[in-house]
């Protein structure tokens, strides 16, 4: 099955995952902190699911993007949009591997709980080209799992919360542990959560500024960072330019 009809078959359940529990609540409450939406900003939404965070940035911006692989998603994001009168908010169904923009297009770039579903060579080369699609000034900010494999006192705590977790639910969930931490060892499977360490050095390596990573809850991270004024000579003022992932 590919990766957007699984999304699709996923809507109405994603959706009430995301506004029914609280730690994702936290996250978005964060992003909005970080990412200081403006009236002017062009904003971009990658992984935006059924719109939990455009739905948020929508009524503080310009205008809003909301980028999805899932055709499904996209069909429910739009149509909350419309019976909320967010008039400013369009989206583009597309694999985020496949994207592009202009150079110098958005002031704010925002992606909540998708990208630890790309490869790490992947998370890089989108960060390297969203980079490129940021005015001066501009902020990208990801919101997503960020732990790693027991290397830091966070670590050891987010994977003994999770396993304990698990455990209480059973012979299920003890079977979930031997699956999960099987497809941990060998990095398999279709999750794949980096570091706070690994995204702030890809965010550096993009040559964005300012940045910065906070915990949330749990395993939830952010990072942000800001496009410095001397990314201004390498954009185009007039938005044109297309830039995409290699």
């Amino acid at each position: 099955m590919t990766a957007s009809r699984k999304w699709d078959k996923r809507v109405g359940q994603w959706h009430e995952h995301v506004t029914s529990a609280a730690a994702f609540g936290k996250v978005l409450d964060r992003i909005l902190i970080l990412s200081q939406p403006q009236p002017s900003d062009v904003c971009v939404d990658l992984g935006a699911g059924t719109g939990f965070v455009t739905m948020a940035v929508a009524p503080l911006v310009a205008s809003v993007l909301a980028v999805d692989i899932s055709p499904a998603m996209t069909k429910a994001l739009t149509e909350r949009a419309a019976a909320a009168g967010l008039a400013n908010v369009s989206a583009e169904v597309t694999d985020l591997k496949d994207f592009e923009l202009p150079r110098a297009w958005a002031d704010l770039i925002v992606s909540s709980y998708a990208l630890h579903h790309l490869a790490d060579a992947d998370k890089r080369a989108l960060v390297t080209v969203a980079a490129q699609w940021l005015r001066p000034g501009g902020r990208l900010v990801i919101a997503d799992m960020m732990f790693g494999r027991g290397g830091s006192r966070r670590d050891r705590a987010i994977l003994r919360q999770k396993v304990t977790a698990l455990a209480a639910k059973g012979i299920g969930g003890w079977w979930r542990i031997a699956k999960n931490l099987t497809r941990y060892s060998f990095g398999v499977g279709r999750e794949h959560p980096a570091t706070p360490q690994f995204w702030q050095q890809a965010l550096r390596d993009a040559g964005l500024a300012e940045v910065c990573f906070q915990p949330v809850v749990a395993e939830a991270g952010i990072v942000r960072g800001i496009s410095p004024p001397a990314a201004q000579a390498a954009g185009d003022p007039d938005r044109t330019g297309t830039v995409r992932m290699k």
